[in-house]
């Protein structure tokens, strides 16, 4: 009867301590502001910053490398970002300043909004974890949600969502550098359809106390179909503000809409090469 009494007594005392285990546990977890914030500092991102990198696509069916080109990326932080491809085949001017957007193929204007590739950047763009916040949000990322999981051996928080709930919009911080990891991304195609996308970060490199990823992935499904591989950066290079000038570089390039189909014996991989030349989501 005695032992009864004291088992009786001891299982009130489990469940306390449990809650208060559990409860001390979350108190940990940081709020996805707070890790945003430490993400900038942690990056450290200079003012100016000039990157040479290679664009692959890749062929799904194979995991290999069907046409690469090279790109020469600069930031101008906070919140102007242009890239340029240069190939025989293929001109391309990428230009976000601010609110703003600019893509240019070819000598022609394509499009003032952003495919959904051109986000990777996003959380490198800004200075101010507020603007930040307010972009991640408008991509579908809920900032009332912040958890910590594990991916491949890394723990992470994970905002916009519960651990192992894959299903919506979230970035996935490491915990102990706070350096970017993985953004699971959705696209909704016009139909209304919604389509996963994801985007790899790996390999950070320090370049003068300041951190970026040599390695970016592009996952749709369980398919790799873009990378990027750094393999030059230069930081607080000079840079001309008439780089980033949206408005005037209008004036130099005509306004082109292709709504051309794809012919239905194309490739998967040349689709995807043409998807890009005319920044379709």
């Amino acid at each position: 009867m005695y032992w009864f009494k004291r088992r009786l007594i001891k299982i009130p005392v489990y469940i306390c301590l449990s809650i208060f285990l559990f409860s001390s546990a979350n108190a940990y977890i940081l709020k996805g502001e707070h890790v945003l914030q430490l993400m900038i500092e942690k990056n450290n991102l200079p003012v100016r910053l000039f990157i040479n990198q290679t664009v692959s696509f890749f062929d799904s069916g194979f995991d290999s490398i069907n046409t690469e080109y090279e790109q020469w990326v600069r930031y101008q932080i906070p919140e102007e970002f242009r890239s340029d491809i240069d190939a025989y085949d293929l001109k391309r001017i990428h230009i976000v300043s601010s609110h703003n957007s600019l893509t240019v193929m070819d000598g022609s204007i394509v499009a003032e909004s952003e495919a959904w590739m051109d986000h990777y950047k996003d959380i490198f763009f800004y200075r101010s974890r507020e603007r930040l916040v307010e972009k991640l949000e408008t991509l579908g990322i809920n900032f009332s949600v912040t958890s910590l999981g594990r991916y491949q051996g890394t723990i992470c928080y994970i905002l916009g969502a519960e651990y192992q709930n894959e299903s919506v919009p979230q970035l996935w911080i490491a915990k102990d550098t706070f350096r970017p990891v993985r953004w699971i991304y959705e696209v909704s195609d016009e139909q209304g359809v919604v389509e996963q996308k994801e985007i790899l970060y790996s390999n950070w490199k320090s370049h003068y106390q300041s951190w970026y990823p040599s390695e970016i992935e592009f996952f749709q499904g369980q398919n790799l179909i873009q990378s990027i591989s750094v393999q030059q950066i230069e930081i607080n290079p000079p840079f001309s503000e008439e780089l980033f000038d949206i408005e005037q570089i209008k004036n130099f390039y005509s306004t082109e809409i292709r709504e051309e189909a794809f012919p239905t014996d194309q490739s998967d991989i040349e689709k995807r090469i043409k998807e890009f030349k005319k920044i379709y989501e």
